[in-house]
């Protein structure tokens, strides 16, 4: 009895895994050995993530790309600067400061504005040189709808995501850099050509009407003003006729010196709005560009890499990891399991039962 009551007394011994599990503590040598154990698990998301990559790389279309680069102008039409304060006086803004140039956000983002892509997305296109066939830029991008306005959007859609890649260097040089990327390389560079017309006609034919509702305004402004300086000259002129002996009277003299100081300041305020009137009809007229083309587009004569390697290198780590994360999640589920002490993982387990009973 002595020797029996000893051995049931005596403690049992854990097992070094089951002890670790017991305080909940995770190691390194914990999870490798979890690892090891569902090392299974791990290799099959592996394995199917290897596949996946390898089909997407395979499958991954043979892209070119033609770039461009260019850079927005000073400001050349810059008015004097004491026009410029006489004109403030009367409320007016007569253009941009010399040496101002417009941001080179702007043209990057002007390049995905539909004044800029819609004729290049209902144009046709040759695929592989000049003499081929042109298609729609719809077909060359496999666009299809059940209407024109649907294939349009998709069309524009397409373009500003799949096509069309610009960068801004903001805090150097303030370059703008293009990138066109088709499956053709005449219609990469087609498309980088009618981008770079199409931001140089926006800009001009924005300029223009600028300039011209510019115009009507300092020409009405030039006409009140010329009225104005009539009405004072007529003024001046009735008041030197009426009164010829001006040197024995101090208030006449006065007012004679009051009027021909508002004529003086009437000239002036027309002299300069009819410098600005001519400048404005100068501008209207003007067609030069407006940007500075640093490298022009040029036709590719490689096509673009596929990152293949790159691929398969993410995909294999990412099945890894997800077969990482199974792994445990297995081991986990299968300690509470045989535990069964946690009554939520019992329902849940009871519940998985029910639905695959009812699946089958």
């Amino acid at each position: 009895m002595r020797v029996d009551s000893m051995v049931t007394e005596r403690p049992v011994r854990e097992s070094p895994a089951e002890s670790h599990a017991k305080s909940g503590e995770i190691s390194v040598l914990w999870i490798l050995a979890v690892l090891m154990r569902e090392r299974r698990i791990v290799i099959a998301f592996t394995a199917i993530a290897v596949v996946v990559a390898l089909v997407i790389a395979v499958l991954r279309e043979r892209t070119y790309s033609a770039t461009f680069s260019f850079v927005p102008q000073a400001a050349q039409d810059a008015t004097p600067s004491s026009l410029s304060t006489l004109a403030g006086q009367f409320g007016l803004s007569l253009g941009a400061a010399p040496g101002v140039s417009q941001s080179s956000q702007l043209y990057a983002d002007l390049l995905r504005t539909r004044e800029v892509l819609v004729p290049i997305a209902t144009d046709s296109f040759a695929a592989s040189g000049p003499g081929d066939e042109r298609k729609p830029l719809a077909a060359l991008l496999h666009i299809s709808g059940s209407s024109e306005a649907l294939v349009l959007e998709k069309t524009l859609r397409a373009l500003r995501t799949r096509v069309i890649f610009s960068t801004v260097a903001t805090r150097t040089t303030g370059v703008v850099s293009v990138r066109v990327r088709t499956r053709f390389p005449n219609a990469s560079l087609e498309v980088a050509n009618r981008l770079l017309q199409g931001v140089n006609q926006f800009n001009l034919v924005t300029r223009q009407s600028q300039a011209a509702e510019e115009r009507r305004f300092t020409e009405g402004r030039l006409d009140a003003a010329r009225t104005s300086l009539r009405a004072a000259e007529d003024a001046l002129e009735r008041f030197l006729r009426t009164n010829r002996q001006l040197d024995n009277s101090p208030g006449l003299s006065i007012e004679r010196d009051r009027l021909q100081r508002d004529v003086v300041l009437r000239q002036q305020i027309v002299t300069g709005l009819a410098q600005h009137y001519e400048d404005a009809r100068v501008r209207e007229v003007r067609d030069t560009p407006v940007i500075t083309v640093i490298e022009k587009p040029t036709l590719p004569v490689e096509p673009d890499p596929r990152g293949r390697v790159g691929i398969l290198v993410g995909g294999t780590a990412i099945g890894l990891l997800v077969g990482i994360v199974m792994a445990l999640l297995a081991n986990g589920f299968g300690q509470l399991q045989a535990a069964g002490t946690d009554p939520s993982f019992n329902l849940l387990v009871k519940e998985w039962k029910r639905f695959r009973g009812g699946r089958k």
